[in-house]
């Protein structure tokens, strides 16, 4: 569907309303982030591993573990239990009699034996034909991830970030993949802030969300950009500004229908996932949200800022080469030696006055002018001689083969 192709929207001309809502999207997920901070769950904060064994199975196979997954997290969701993640185990025979439980940590052990017995007691309530459940002993287990996965999902990250920013620069060049990074930057604080803002739990699930955000929001950049370099060479005659929005024209029907048909099935997650997953499809719903609108709001504006900076640089290199040899040109009319140049060039383009006169140099300037006219015209009478003696020449040649050609005598077939 062409949905925005031929639309005429300026979207870059609207550059700050798109870094406004990015910014206030941000600066209220990080005060949300550091008021509430993170809401971690027993990945990152360690609890208790109660195990249990039914006398008979729960599942005769794996086509009954979601059943009863679902019931004993009705039992712990009525215990304020909600949170703790569920196991079954199977044996040889595909059977799953055995329960592993990991539930938030407690104050002591007396607290953990009374909530262990309870346990039991609301299981074989909700299980009255599994016969008696024993209790197979519980001990205290520290973080799974905690510091150490943090440490390590940062790292990744940063080597994410690295190995983008290489890739787009050889692809590219290095304003593309400056945009490219900031635009990630801005997904990931978005996320971390809605994690935050909303309160939902963060487990180890959470660290492939993010990496699976970042890889949405890359891909989409980089078709955004390769448009946008296509256009470059098709537009020559266009800025930079009016190729980068053509091209954001032209590929966001494909970015938002890609968008959407993802966040069907992310939708559906968040739903009907349960409680175990609500983290990490709440963080892909944000997150690939987020790296849609991203990609064509903030990289590509980002992109275009980056180009008008290097082209006033540019622009900037010019007007002192020409000043230096304005400069060089001031006193006898003849250019100097580079040494003799640069410390003249420097005062005029601080405006040093007192240094080189102003009348002077404007004299120069327009002595090169004339120069300058001058050469040109020579450059074309030179030209249009050439071209008089080629005239000339083939005109004579003609004449001599029309002569040759008069003189012999006619062919009698």
């Amino acid at each position: 569907m062409e949905l925005f192709r031929y639309k005429h929207w300026d979207l870059i001309g609207k550059t700050w309303l798109w870094f406004t809502i990015s910014g206030v999207t941000v600066v209220i997920g990080m005060l949300a982030l550091a008021v509430h901070g993170f809401n971690y769950g027993i990945d990152f904060t360690g609890g208790s591993l109660l195990r249990y064994e039914f006398a008979v199975p729960l599942a005769a196979n794996d086509a009954g573990v979601p059943d009863a997954t679902a019931k004993i997290r009705q039992v712990l969701d009525s215990m304020n239990l909600g949170h703790s993640e569920i196991q079954l185990v199977g044996n040889d025979e595909g059977q799953f009699s055995q329960l592993y439980l990991r539930t938030p940590p407690v104050a002591n052990d007396e607290e953990a034996a009374t909530r262990s017995q309870s346990i039991v007691a609301s299981l074989e309530k909700t299980f009255p034909d599994k016969g008696k459940i024993s209790d197979m002993g519980r001990e205290t287990v520290g973080p799974v991830v905690g510091e150490e996965l943090r440490n390590q999902s940062i790292l990744a990250l940063a080597i994410g970030y690295l190995l983008i920013l290489i890739y787009i620069t050889i692809r590219y060049e290095i304003r593309f993949g400056i945009a490219a990074i900031i635009s990630l930057l801005h997904d990931i604080l978005v996320v971390l802030g809605c994690m935050a803002l909303f309160k939902i739990e963060l487990n180890s699930a959470f660290v492939a969300a993010l990496l699976t955000v970042l890889g949405y929001s890359n891909h989409d950049t980089v078709v955004i950009m390769d448009r946008i370099r296509e256009n470059m060479r098709v537009h020559r005659r266009a800025t930079f500004a009016e190729t980068v929005n053509a091209s954001l024209l032209e590929v966001m029907a494909r970015s938002v229908n890609l968008v959407v048909v993802v966040l069907f099935t992310v939708v559906s997650l968040l739903v009907f996932g349960g409680e175990a997953i609500r983290g990490f499809s709440f963080a892909l719903l944000i997150g690939i949200s987020t790296g849609c609108y991203s990609s064509i709001f903030t990289a590509s504006p980002i992109l275009v800022i980056l180009e008008n900076r290097a082209a006033r640089n540019r622009a900037n290199a010019v007007a002192t080469s020409r000043s230096q040899r304005v400069t060089a040109t001031v006193g006898n009319g003849r250019p100097r030696s580079t040494a003799a140049v640069a410390e003249p060039a420097r005062e005029v383009a601080e405006g040093d006055a007192g240094s080189v006169d102003k009348a002077n140099s404007r004299k120069a300037i327009e002595r090169l002018q004339r120069e300058e006219i001058a050469e040109r015209q020579e450059k074309a009478l030179a030209e249009l001689d050439a071209k008089r003696d080629e005239r000339r020449e083939r005109r004579k040649r003609e004449k001599e083969r029309a002569a040759k050609q008069a003189g012999k005598p006619k062919r009698r077939f």
